[in-house]
């Protein structure tokens, strides 16, 4: 029973779901919450990392490279981002 998985939902739009896809390989994880989900970084503390995914953004293009910018900077995934020094 613990091996799992939830399935979550599909993103409508292949380039934000690319984002999220890309969020979850590096540790992120998908919480369903307000109109589609929060993203949270793998440091699981009150000061970590998030960011919203919007379920119908304006332009999701421009949304998917939002999120993937806010992946790159976060300073817990590693020494991969940079960190504020």
């Amino acid at each position: 029973m613990e091996n799992m998985r939830l399935v979550r939902a599909r993103h409508s739009h292949k380039s934000v779901e690319d984002a999220v896809r890309q969020a979850e390989a590096q540790g992120w994880t998908l919480r369903k919450m307000g109109h589609w989900g929060r993203l949270f970084c793998a440091h699981a503390d009150r000061d970590g990392c998030q960011i919203g995914v919007n379920g119908t953004p304006r332009d999701p293009e421009a949304h998917a490279r939002q999120i993937l910018r806010a992946i790159s900077r976060c300073p817990h995934d590693g020494g991969k981002g940079h960190a504020d020094s």
